[in-house]
């Protein structure tokens, strides 16, 4: 096999090597993994809240539904190795997938460079969450687009039913569904293939709609529109952290190669509204790295040609060879030695067996809810990651109590807590020490607090 060929499967290897030796933590993992565990014990999809104690019966999406229940067989499977596992092989099947769009519009080196850029910026949402399978999937539906764009037209038939998987798994199914409608733009505009990817666009759009209860595109557009700025993932891109400043790089690059060899209006229906995307929320930076990965990689590829046209890269066998059986080492290794359970040093870990003895309703620090939805599930919490059945009323006066403002003592009462669980430098810890609440356990993480008894 040639360099260009072997490429996509030494990439793909070396993301699984590095995906799989990362630890797991996310708060969102274990709220997932509960919701599948009930829909599990149940026999039927969660579609109201069963976890809180200030939502409690309220309407619930079931969209993720699948993706949670891939999550949870993972974990029954293998544990928190098995859920590595999982995580390491949906990022080598985006890496996969990436690097052949790229090598089929680029020379080798600098497709693998520039994917290999793409990757490590990705590597902000690697984290055990139903959008793996979006991570995975983008690519997957990027590669096949541009090879039916280079003639290959019967590949289309798979987009429907990619996207009848695709959109029980996560709700990123409506960037593919964006993806889709550009190609099928590009393809109207020019009148080349238009029926084919017309038809496939509607043929996907019509199989999203055959999910019990997803985010729906008007959901998923209105959280692009307006994502909640206090969750780091959701804020803009700070330059000043390593993935930032790769994103800002991104597009500085794309901005260049435009500017230096021009683009087409296809390059711009792509590029642009993902970049836009990307300056909206942290966690939307990839998917503009991945698509500008082959317009970048073709752009410095076809200028250093011109620099250097007479410059060759070329690799001799065995050092291709050479290379293999370092990434199969590195591989078993990294296999081998996949953390059998999550970090979990940010958590009130010492405060779970006092927090079931304590009675009342808890108030809980918003990033500690999933985890003790999964690890306390005898208390209900106050709040956690699943936001948006939290909006506007419960996360309003949760910062009206945990800041202290004007109203926290009513909101106390009015929510019957009996026992807070908050980081030590809270104010609102430093104001129930001051009125008497009984401190059950501390340390540099976590403050479980008792109300007294009157």
């Amino acid at each position: 096999m040639s360099a260009r060929q072997i490429a996509p499967l030494y990439l793909a290897a070396a993301a699984f090597a590095i995906a799989v030796s990362l630890p797991g933590g996310d708060p969102d993992t274990y709220w997932h993994l509960a919701s599948a565990k009930w829909m599990v014990d149940h026999g039927q999809f969660l579609r109201m809240d069963v976890f809180s104690s200030t939502v409690a019966g309220q309407p619930y999406s079931v969209g993720e539904w699948l993706g949670q229940l891939a999550l949870y067989a993972a974990y029954l499977g293998g544990g928190w190795t098995g859920i590595a596992l999982l995580r390491a092989t949906l990022i080598a099947i985006g890496a996969f997938f990436l690097t052949r769009a790229a090598l089929r519009v680029a020379p080798a080196p600098f497709a693998i460079a520039i994917t290999a850029f793409a990757l490590a910026l990705s590597e902000i949402t690697w984290t055990d969450r139903p959008q793996l399978f979006t991570l995975a999937l983008f690519p997957m539906l990027f590669e096949l687009l541009l090879a039916a764009r280079a003639g290959r037209t019967v590949l289309l038939v798979a987009a429907p039913p990619l996207f009848l998987i695709w959109t029980n798994l996560h709700g990123g199914y409506a960037l593919g569904l964006a993806l889709v409608a550009i190609f099928a733009g590009e393809a109207i505009l020019t009148r080349r293939n238009a029926v084919a990817f017309a038809g496939a666009a509607l043929l996907g759009l019509a199989a999203t709609l055959v999910d019990p209860g997803s985010l729906g595109l008007g959901a998923a557009a209105a959280h692009a529109a307006s994502p909640p700025r206090f969750i780091v993932e959701e804020a803009p891109p700070d330059v000043l952290k390593p993935a930032g400043f790769v994103f800002a790089m991104f597009g500085l690059a794309a901005l260049a190669v435009a500017i230096a060899r021009g683009g087409t209006l296809f390059d711009a229906l792509l590029l642009v509204p993902l970049f836009w995307l990307g300056l909206s929320a942290q966690r939307q930076m990839p998917y503009f790295a991945f698509a500008a990965t082959p317009f970048i990689a073709a752009g410095t590829g076809e200028l250093w040609s011109r620099w250097r046209p007479a410059s060759r890269f070329a690799l001799p066998r065995p050092a291709i060879a050479g290379i293999g059986a370092g990434l199969a080492a590195v591989l078993a290794f990294s296999i081998a030695t996949a953390p059998h359970a999550p970090d979990e040093s940010r958590y009130p870990v010492a405060a779970r067996d006092q927090l079931k003895g304590t009675t009342g309703n808890v108030l809980n620090e918003y990033d500690w809810g999933g985890f003790l939805i999964w690890r306390v599930p005898e208390r209900p919490v106050f709040i956690d990651g699943r936001l948006f059945v939290f909006l506007p009323d419960v996360l309003t006066d949760y910062e009206e109590m945990v800041f202290v403002r004007p109203r926290w003592r009513e909101e106390l009462d009015r929510y019957a807590i009996g026992a807070v669980l908050l980081h030590p430098d809270r104010p609102l810890v430093a104001a129930l020490r001051d009125q008497g609440w009984a401190v059950l356990t501390q340390d540099a993480n976590a403050v479980l607090l008792r109300r007294p008894v009157r």
